[in-house]
């Protein structure tokens, strides 16, 4: 009802039974008095603003706000309305304006914190890709960890890049632009900035892609080499050559609830590309797994490489370079120049090759490997529907392959492996190793 509104009016109102009860200020339009059925009273305005919507504005209780205050703030209201201003926006732009102002005055590292454990941690695979891009980014950013993250140039960003550049490692400095460049995309999305500063940091130069092949005649003197560098890192070498697998996540990595003693081989549940991988172990390959066995007994899990027992291999710089002092000490006694550089990766590459030149099918060798559907091997379509692993011609090429190694033909030792299978290893069923769906049926290659 429209009333002409006095204190002494509004104290004399009785609440309704239910609901609300409004009460029109006669002597300032739109303004008006809520009273709820709990006797609460506040005060209340609507205008239409200029060229926009109509607005209700609630400007507080009574008597905490009097009817004269009350009927000044509703001038201005209907002042601000009449020249187009919306007070209801311009204070969720402030409220959104002081958030980000908070948001942008957060250091780098609280925002790399986040960063780290709801992106990184929930959505790369874990693994060494994992961990090296966590440990480049809290490496590289730790001069600005403490800088508000807004402030961040991209010439600081670029510095980063460079100095690893000028050490003359390109593509390190370029998998660290990337890393930087997905963390503040990642922020800008977020809303903690407002742009990617390393979104226009230069790449440190162009990659050249590795094509560097040890010859098997190189090959044989690594092998040599390795009965120099200690029990365990001699085995981890050896076993990078004869399986041909990635050295970190598929040889270092190796457990023991893995191996099927009565098949020589080992099933590796969640390599690289994501897709069980069933790997032969030649007669040397079981050799060296055999002698790693702590008291000539093969524990039924945990890991076969492992210096502390819990943690796999670690630190292959050292070791790597040891092995090169060794070969090296070896060529100078010789009269022989240096062997040229060269890294535990580019070994599957001296196996692929070898191989193919012996007249190996090269779809084998890539499952091998375990490479995608490249060059000569079966389209990604055709894929889906052959399942077959090549298991047996798999068997015989790395076979073939540990006897070029050894440079004669390697002897089956049947018997030592019969034995080493009823006695000593672990019963894991057999039908755990036979593809993709019997490789890991439940998903835990842990349970025999």
């Amino acid at each position: 009802m429209k009333t002409n509104l006095t204190d002494t009016f509004i104290r004399s109102i009785k609440p309704p039974q239910t609901g609300y009860a409004y009460y029109f200020d006669i002597k300032s339009p739109g303004l008006r008095l809520r009273v709820s059925f709990t006797g609460a009273m506040a005060w209340v305005i609507q205008k239409k603003v200029k060229g926009g919507r109509r607005i209700h504005v609630t400007l507080g209780s009574y008597p905490a706000v009097s009817l004269k205050a009350a009927r000044e703030q509703a001038y201005i209201v209907q002042a601000e309305a009449e020249n187009g201003i919306d007070r209801i926006e311009a204070a969720k732009r402030e409220t959104a304006a002081k958030q980000a102002e908070v948001l942008t005055a957060r250091s780098l590292l609280d925002i790399l914190e986040v960063y780290i454990a709801t992106h990184i941690e929930q959505n790369l695979k874990p693994g060494n890709s994992r961990q090296d891009r966590i440990a480049q980014l809290r490496c590289h950013l730790d001069d600005l960890k403490e800088q508000p993250i807004a402030v961040v140039s991209r010439a600081q960003l670029q510095s980063i890049v460079d100095a690893k550049a000028a050490e003359g490692k390109i593509v390190m400095a370029n998998r660290i632009r990337a890393a930087l460049t997905a963390f503040f995309g990642w922020a800008e999305k977020r809303g903690h900035i407002d742009a990617n500063p390393a979104e226009r940091v230069q790449k440190a130069g162009k990659e050249r892609v590795r094509t560097r092949t040890p010859s098997i005649e190189e090959v044989r003197e690594i092998w040599a080499a390795t009965f120099e560098q200690g029990t365990l890192w001699g085995a981890f070498l050896r076993l990078c050559i004869l399986t041909g697998q990635r050295s970190r996540s598929d040889v270092a990595a190796m457990r023991w609830e893995w191996i099927d003693w009565h098949k020589s081989r080992y099933c590796i549940p969640n390599p690289k590309n994501g897709q069980p991988h069933i790997v032969h172990l030649s007669p040397p390959a079981m050799t060296e797994i055999l002698a790693l066995r702590p008291n000539g007994v093969a524990p039924a899990t945990g890991l076969v490489l492992s210096t502390t027992g819990s943690t796999p291999l670690s630190g292959f710089a050292k070791p790597k370079a040891r092995l090169d002092a060794t070969v090296n000490g070896l060529r100078q006694k010789a009269g022989r120049p240096p062997m040229l550089e060269w890294r535990l990766h580019d070994l599957r590459r001296s196996q692929a090759t070898a191989l193919a030149e012996a007249g190996v099918d090269e779809g084998v060798v890539d499952r091998i490997q375990n490479h995608v559907a490249v060059g000569s091997r079966a389209s990604a379509v055709a894929g889906v529907y052959n399942r077959a692993q090549k298991l047996p011609e798999r068997a015989k090429a790395l076979d073939l392959w540990a006897e070029m190694v050894l440079g004669q033909r390697a002897v089956v030792m049947e018997g030592i492996f019969a034995d080493a299978a009823t006695k000593t290893a672990p019963q894991i069923g057999t039908a755990s190793f036979l593809g993709r769906e019997e490789c890991c049926p439940s998903g835990d290659l842990s349970r025999p």
